[in-house]
């Protein structure tokens, strides 16, 4: 094989791989920033709660994986 055909080749593997780690961090970038939404919206629903049943004098929004978690039992039950 002649070193143009070797460069060649060598530049496509880069290019290739380039591209599909480009595709694969953009895909992860995109989900992490559509359930940033739904933790948001969570988030919302419990303070709408808590402000409807009268709780909401001392509402201290909650940061971090629990907040997901406490709301989405209070939601479901």
């Amino acid at each position: 094989m002649s070193t143009v055909a070797k460069l060649t080749f060598l530049s496509a593997c880069i290019a290739s791989g380039s591209l599909i780690a480009y595709v694969h961090y953009s895909q992860a970038a995109d989900r992490e920033r559509l359930h940033e939404g739904v933790r948001r919206d969570v988030e919302r629903q419990r303070l709408k709660h808590l402000s409807a049943t009268g709780a909401g004098n001392d509402i201290v929004p909650v940061e971090g994986p629990t907040a997901t978690s406490r709301a989405g039992s209070q939601l479901q039950s």
